[in-house]
């Protein structure tokens, strides 16, 4: 637990709304997620200096609204940590003293084909979307911040992540396909250091997951070790890493737009239409048609395919790779998946 000396809640949210943090925050919700005034929010609650900021900043937004709504904050229990326990008492705590709706949920992950900790994602974001719809919120707010953006922009071009895997974090999202409710990250903007202090200046404690700094896990490594010599000598460098995510968003839209009126998306894509974009660009925009139709091959495979649709060579060559066929003949390639 980080220790700072209690304020009555009153204070708390007085302090919070004359925070600079507290406006920039109202603008990322409205203009950045589009979230309009009234509308319910359930709050991902950690007991963490982000997510408390995070419930914090909503408190200010409610009590500013003229039209009220109501807020909720969930904690998802992974039964993971022995500190768990502790943080649910926090958090309930917390929210008695401003007045907040509070409950915890339990979930139970465990080790699957996609590892302990994709199961623990998977459950904590279903368990939130079941608070939602139980408290009948369209909202679910989540306290992610540039700094995360940087951490999982790193891990990703570590492990070879094409143009869709550098848009890292969104702004805002569905929580599925066609569920009408929407996960946002308006601290997005905001720094783990920004955060602290805005938590400091509220005069209100926070937990600290002591895992986050574990050197072993990837994620821990670059926390503790790796991010804070970058930043040293580029300060800015977790707000340049949301820019390039951005950016990087953009791009993915413009190619999924591309790959649809050229004729990507379909079984048979011209040789001569991947030699006139080029082995880069047409890489890009094949995985990017595939992508849409629910195929998954590996981006070095989509590689291999475009290097021989641009090369020199006429002889037919076949590349198979999770039940998808790639055939390329000196006019065409061919895409077909094994039926089941």
């Amino acid at each position: 637990m980080i220790e700072v000396k209690s304020a009555p809640p009153d204070s708390i949210l007085l302090r919070a709304r004359r925070h600079g943090i507290c406006a920039e925050f109202s603008r990322n919700l409205q203009e950045r997620c589009g979230w309009k005034e009234g509308e319910k929010l359930l709050i991902g609650l950690s007991g963490g200096a982000d997510s408390t900021a995070l419930l914090l900043l909503a408190a200010v937004l409610a009590r500013r609204d003229k039209k009220t709504f109501e807020i909720n904050a969930v904690y998802v229990h992974h039964h993971l940590r022995s500190e768990a326990d502790r943080e649910v008492t926090h958090c309930a705590n917390l929210c008695a003293q401003l007045g907040i709706a509070f409950s915890a949920v339990d979930v139970h992950p465990t080790h699957g084909k996609s590892g302990l900790a994709a199961d623990a994602r998977r459950l904590r974001h279903a368990a939130l979307a079941a608070s939602a719809v139980q408290s009948d919120s369209n909202w679910i707010l989540l306290a992610h911040h540039s700094d995360d953006v940087l951490e999982t922009l790193l891990m990703r071009i570590g492990r070879g992540a094409g143009n869709r895997g550098l848009t890292t974090i969104p702004w805002v999202r569905r929580s599925a396909p066609k569920s009408s409710i929407q996960v946002a990250r308006p601290l997005l903007s905001f720094s783990r250091s920004q955060i602290e202090e805005f938590c400091r200046h509220c005069e209100v404690s926070w937990c600290h997951d002591v895992s986050n700094s574990n050197i072993k896990s990837a994620r821990g490594l670059l926390r503790d070790q790796i991010v804070p010599t970058l930043r040293e000598r580029w300060p800015g460098i977790a707000q340049h890493a949301l820019h390039a995510s951005e950016a990087a968003r953009s791009g993915e839209w413009a190619l999924k737009q591309i790959a649809i009126m050229d004729g990507w998306t379909h079984s048979e894509i011209p040789r001569k239409l991947l030699k006139s974009r080029g082995p880069e660009l047409s890489a890009a925009l094949l995985a990017s048609a595939l992508r849409q139709r629910s195929i998954l091959i590996s981006l070095r495979m989509i590689r291999q395919v475009v290097d021989a649709a641009c090369d020199r060579t006429l002889r037919p060559r076949m590349f198979h790779e999770n039940g998808v066929t790639l055939s390329l003949t000196a006019r065409m390639l061919r895409i077909s998946q094994a039926t089941v």
